[in-house]
């Protein structure tokens, strides 16, 4: 029987406080996610701040959930650009944000709105994929991350509501064309590869490099599945011109974060 590490990463209290990982824990994540793909950090945030935005959350999802049966029952929100969606844990993570810079340098940048991962009751199991390719696709050995995201689960992930499954250490993998990982052809090499589903408790914070393969599972509860997920990436030689279609913020919005937040969301036009 193949034994899987334990990815995830307990923090102490005085971490929490401080809002900062120990320089030996950011190793151990750091080593994780190079290794794995992915780090979960246990229950960081406050119990009333996860209820807070799982009642947010909820309300806004329960306008656009599916009411037919056969309606696609997995999805996500646009977070509103207002209090309580553009709080700092949320937008600017310090624990995620401290793994992610790390990696990746701390010019990395995000966009608004940012999304939630949604699965409703009962969601069935999603086709196996991965966010995003390699960089050059082709070259032999996996290059460090260009994309990173941090989800925030507002609910426990069980096996009854449907915890990602993940395959760990596939954001090496570099054999396949771009061209050649359509959903059928990952599910049959994957199927040779031991898997793990992230069981995590709400509140905890996991960071992944968006290139492991992975897929959402049933949902055979009642309650909706939350998650929310903020995409994140290296700053490489200039801006894109095709970013030039992202949404703009409002001013007012834009006041509401931070000097560190605004740097991270500076691609994002601001109208008045």
């Amino acid at each position: 029987m193949y034994i899987f590490p334990d990815y995830t990463l307990k923090i102490t209290r005085r971490e929490r406080k401080k809002g900062r990982l120990t320089r030996s824990n950011l190793a151990e994540a750091i080593r994780q996610v190079r290794e794995s793909g992915f780090v979960v950090l246990e229950r960081v945030l406050p119990d009333e701040w996860v209820s807070m935005m799982r009642t947010a959350f909820d309300e806004e999802t329960e306008l656009y959930k599916p009411h037919k049966d056969g309606d696609d029952k997995r999805g996500g929100r646009q977070a509103p650009l207002r209090m309580p969606f553009l709080d700092p844990l949320a937008v600017e993570n310090p624990w995620g944000l401290q793994i992610i810079e790390t990696m990746m340098g701390e010019d990395i940048w995000t966009i608004m709105p940012y999304h939630t991962n949604t699965s409703w009751p009962g969601a069935d199991t999603q086709h196996i994929h991965r966010d995003t390719q390699h960089l050059f696709p082709g070259y032999p050995v996996a290059l460090p991350p260009t994309l990173m995201v941090i989800h925030i689960p507002l609910i426990d992930f069980t096996e009854e509501n449907g915890s990602t499954e993940v395959w760990p250490g596939t954001h090496l993998i570099t054999d396949m064309a771009p061209e050649d990982t359509r959903p059928e052809q990952l599910a049959e090499r994957a199927a040779l590869m031991p898997s793990v589903c992230t069981h995590m408790p709400a509140g905890s914070v996991l960071v992944r490099d968006m290139r492991v393969w992975h897929r959402g599972m049933p949902n055979r509860t009642n309650d909706i599945r939350t998650m929310l997920s903020i995409v994140y990436f290296r700053q490489l030689h200039r801006l894109p011109n095709h970013l030039t279609h992202l949404s703009p913020i409002t001013q007012a919005a834009k006041d509401m974060l931070s000097e560190r937040a605004q740097r991270l969301y500076r691609y994002n036009p601001v109208e008045e």
